[in-house]
């Protein structure tokens, strides 16, 4: 279904840039794109002419799009940009207003995160009734849904926005989850085992909520950063370069975790069990130095054996 607004817009984009057919095939392939874009917000519930506008505006530049067009076979004689420079290149600001809202929402979750628990101590001691604490949990959860759906419906740097019923499909399965963790946790001091139950399935609600849309989720990242990450994926580690450096790298990792649970059996038994965390933080420490060593440290071993 085409959209008048896309056409128009589009056409005052390109007003005062010589027509010629390779700008002309450009323009199509961006008409094409828009149309894509303008049908995925109007899914999400945007109006087609907001849809059209923000579309068009995701486009940036025109006149820097038609001049990398026309640059022909010297764009290959340029070097790429850095993931640094893409990124300034299509930064997008973030909303004064809504990093405000963020900050008074942060605020409130955390006071009545806090509430929570103090109320529900004071439950359990009979002090207060089950309300207050329903009410802080209430409020928490709205305020961690909201957080997460309007951090998802905001445009970024390198994602497209996520279209607003499914981000508020999203804070409302964050806040599921805090709800019922919550109330769990209040009635867990002095509710029955009847108020867990539904605790828990509230619980189980917003985990299933947040399952489906992850298994529905696509990939809204933007062109630019998929062509970056798709350099980055190429690229591949050591690992991938050196089958052997991989299967060294897992037969020192069970040597040193076999290790690891030896000396902190033996701690236990020997010394005492409350410093069996010891032997596991060192084991932490060496399995990082070995992994950082044998993924960077070798790299002048692989330029001198290229070199050679």
């Amino acid at each position: 279904m085409t959209n008048t607004s896309v056409h128009r817009l589009l056409d005052e984009a390109f007003a005062g840039i010589p027509t010629t057919p390779d700008v002309q095939d450009l323009k199509e392939e961006i008409r094409a794109n828009l149309l894509d874009r303008v049908a995925e917000l109007t899914a999400g519930g945007v109006a087609p002419d907001d849809a059209a506008r923000r579309a068009v505006a995701e486009l940036g530049d025109v006149r820097a799009l038609v001049d990398e067009a026309d640059a022909g076979p010297r764009a290959a004689e340029r070097p790429a940009p850095s993931a640094f420079e893409l990124m300034t290149r299509n930064r997008v600001p973030a909303s004064g207003a809504f990093v405000a809202a963020v900050v008074l929402m942060s605020i409130v979750l955390a006071a009545s995160v806090v509430g929570t628990v103090f109320a529900a101590v004071g439950y359990a001691h009979r002090d207060l009734g089950p309300l207050l604490p329903t009410v802080l949990a209430l409020v928490a959860g709205c305020a961690l849904g909201w957080i997460v759906g309007g951090s998802l419906s905001q445009e970024t740097t390198a994602s497209h926005p996520v279209p607003r019923r499914r981000a508020a499909l999203f804070g409302v399965g964050w806040g599921l989850v805090l709800v019922g963790a919550l109330l769990a946790l209040v009635h867990l001091f002095g509710g029955t085992n009847g108020w867990l139950v539904l605790d828990g399935l509230v619980l189980v609600a917003g985990v299933v909520l947040l399952s489906w849309l992850a298994a529905t989720t696509t990939n809204r990242k933007k062109q630019w950063a998929l062509a970056e990450e798709s350099v980055h994926a190429q690229a591949g580690t050591r690992f991938d370069r050196d089958p052997a450096a991989a299967a060294r790298f897992g037969i020192y990792t069970v040597v040193v975790w076999s290790l690891t649970g030896v000396a902190a059996l033996v701690v236990g038994t020997t010394v005492s069990w409350s410093w069996v965390w010891l032997p596991g933080v060192l084991g932490w420490v060496v399995f990082m130095l070995m992994l950082a060593t044998m993924l960077f440290g070798a790299r002048h071993e692989d330029d001198a054996r290229q070199a050679g």
